[in-house]
């Protein structure tokens, strides 16, 4: 056995003299082809698709070479190396083609992807998660979704087809068109261990589909999935945003003003209940007088194209009379090569066997096939002594190794400035902004400014909206109007998301509001007019910059303090943990409901009128006994206010 093991040894490593002179004529007409196809295999990207292709030309290479080898080189260690690439080129193949299989959706929920998920770059896989969970559901024409006191807060709901009418004690506050959810205030309203009903009325104007997810079951998904659950963060606070600014675009003086959208909402948490219900018996016992009523039709079209995407497979004639050779089959077979010629095939073996799951894997499956063409370049000149081998295995190198250099380039790391790179991992990382466009995004056209103490970054009736938007980085703002406290701005938020979500460039707005530096803060500064121009050329930024402005806003009018209380107070108040324990979304949507109410109130109060409230809790919540509530660690960030010190986002993927 040993004398076996030696005679072996010095086969692979003695028994080949190197070469004297190249050899003349060339390999055959199959071994041609075969290179052919390695070249344009070779020439494939990166990703689900590239690997596909690569796979698909380098099988047939794989099986061109092992002709080659049974049927001219009549090498058995060369065919047998080629067969067993070509075995494992072909499971690659399937293993990829799996992966790519077309996901199979209702039509609704294919356009629902196309229209709202794919340009935040969520990929498929994730989404199927996603709608596996839900169910669809049809309401006819009038029929009722939730009841106003009545239905139980049971399920979140995100319309597909149709129009929802949301009204309370009769009056129309909004509609709900397709791809908006149905209930995003009464869910954003509930802590994961409460239950409640709701307290506006939702029904179909035609008939209607939605998509609905159990609450449980839902929460559930969030703690498994936490790329879901900041997906949903996100999603659920752009909606109410858009749903609070349709209902303050009600809200319009005589000379057509808007009023900025934090401040109907202030005005309802300065007056009483009370005094809100006597007015509201007022105006319904007026409008039952009158004959006539006025309705806002509006119709909302949603076109969302889904594309598709083909592949087309190469072809390949095994028939061995098209490439005749000139012999049927070796009679004599050849010894074993050198080990170089086996070691370079272990490297392409191992290159290809590399699961896909590995983030590096088309690093690693480039670098094993430059080194084994580097190795069947020292075998084909010194052992084989044949001059195309070494020319063709030259190019292969030369076309790997750029591939090689490019994807580590692509994945160097990205040097953040330290104040930066906090705002990346707390906003965009989590939304999968790559750090390469984070960068381009404050590298040209923003600064990073800063404001002493006291200073005012905006001045109500003064500060023009269409100069810049800022995110606070250190330190701490204070909103005001008119004196009256609003709420404070704390790092990794907008400054002025509210300005920017509803007012229009070079229209000559101001800031409705005044925001004055509480501590010494640092702010990232953009020229809106050019990030405006920049984010039109990068649709995928434009998305995340939607979502995360209306998620802003939302925050904002959650956090919106008592405003009798002094500044001296206002300062010393502790932030609340968790956005659900501040006032519920859902008085905040009723109480601007009304144009009436807030214009008059408005005017009440800005003329000097005083009014005592404080911060009150749906009487339509309890607790529930049968859910328990979601870990703080694994929690949504719904249920979650920014906080004031910087934490990095967790690494979830």
């Amino acid at each position: 056995m040993e004398s076996d093991n030696a005679s072996l040894w010095e086969t692979l490593l003695w028994a080949h003299p190197t070469c004297g002179e190249w050899k003349s004529g060339v390999e055959g007409s199959v071994y041609q082809l075969a290179n052919v196809f390695f070249t344009l295999g070779y020439m494939g990207g990166s990703g689900l698709v590239g690997l596909l292709y690569i796979n698909l030309l380098l099988g047939a290479a794989f099986l061109c070479t092992s002709i080659w080898a049974w049927t001219d080189a009549c090498a058995a260690d060369v065919f047998s190396w080629n067969f067993a690439l070509v075995v494992v080129s072909a499971v690659q193949l399937v293993h990829v083609a799996y992966q790519l299989r077309s996901v199979s959706f209702p039509e609704e929920l294919h356009n629902l992807y196309a229209a709202v998920l794919q340009p935040l770059g969520v990929p498929l896989a994730v989404y199927k998660k996603l709608v596996t969970c839900c169910s669809l559901v049809s309401l006819e024409k009038d029929h009722c979704y939730a009841m106003e006191g009545k239905t139980p807060i049971e399920r979140l709901s995100l319309l597909l087809v149709g129009r929802i009418r949301v009204t309370a004690d009769g009056e129309l506050l909004h509609y709900i068109y397709p791809y908006q959810f149905l209930d995003s205030p009464e869910w954003d309203s509930l802590r994961p261990s409460e239950n409640g009903i709701f307290q506006v009325t939702l029904t179909a104007e035609t008939d209607c589909r939605f998509a609905a997810w159990r609450r449980k079951k839902l929460y559930l998904l969030f703690a498994r999935h936490r790329r879901i659950s900041r997906l949903f963060s996100v999603l659920i606070g752009k909606d109410i945003a858009d749903k609070l600014h349709s209902l303050n675009d009600k809200v319009c003086v005589s000379s057509g003003l808007r009023y900025d959208i934090r401040l109907p909402s202030f005005y309802h948490l300065a007056v009483p209940i009370s005094e809100l219900s006597e007015r509201r018996s007022r105006r319904l016992k007026a409008r039952r007088m009158n004959a006539t009523q006025d309705y806002l039709r509006t119709l909302s079209v949603v076109v969302a194209n889904t594309t598709g995407s083909a592949a087309s497979d190469a072809g390949l004639d095994n028939g061995t009379g098209l490439f005749s050779t000139g012999r049927e089959s070796c009679d004599n077979w050849k010894e074993i090569q050198h080990l170089i010629f086996h070691l370079a095939n272990i490297c392409f073996a191992v290159g290809l066997l590399i699961p896909t799951t590995v983030k590096v894997h088309m690093i690693l499956l480039r670098g094993m096939i430059s080194i084994g063409c580097a190795l069947f370049i020292a075998w084909a000149a010194l052992y084989r002594c044949a001059l195309d081998i070494l020319i063709w295995n030259s190019l292969f190198l030369m076309l790997n190794m750029m591939h090689f250099i490019y994807l580590v380039y692509k994945r160097r790391p990205i040097k953040l400035d330290k104040e930066l790179k906090a705002l990346y991992r707390r906003m965009f990382e989590p939304l999968h902004v790559p750090p390469d466009l984070f960068q381009r995004l404050t590298g040209q056209f923003c600064s990073i400014m800063t404001l002493a103490k006291d200073q005012t970054y905006a001045a109500e009736d003064k500060t023009s909206v269409d100069d810049r938007l800022s995110i606070l980085l250190k330190g701490k703002m204070k909103v005001s109007y008119r004196g009256h406290f609003l709420h404070n701005i704390y790092p990794t938020a907008f400054i002025d998301s509210p300005e920017f979500r509803s007012t229009q460039l070079n229209k000559g707005e101001k800031f409705q509001v005044t925001v004055v530096a509480e501590d010494n803060c640092r702010f990232l500064c953009w020229s809106r007019e050019r990030l405006t121009f920049f984010l039109e050329t990068e649709s995928f930024l434009h998305e995340v910059f939607k979502y995360l402005i209306g998620k802003d806003i939302t925050n904002k009018l959650y956090s919106l303090n008592d405003p009798t209380l002094s500044d001296k107070t206002a300062k010393q108040m502790a932030r609340q943990p968790s956005l659900c324990s501040q006032l519920s979304m859902m008085r905040v949507r009723n109480s601007m409901g009304s144009a009436s109410d807030t214009d008059e109130g408005l005017s009440y109060f800005l003329h000097g009128g005083s009014t005592a409230s404080s911060i009150q809790r749906s009487p339509y919540a309890k607790t529930s006994g049968k859910m328990r509530p979601i870990e703080e660690s694994i929690e949504d960030d719904v249920f979650e206010s920014p906080s004031p010190v910087v934490h990095a986002a967790p690494n979830w993927s």
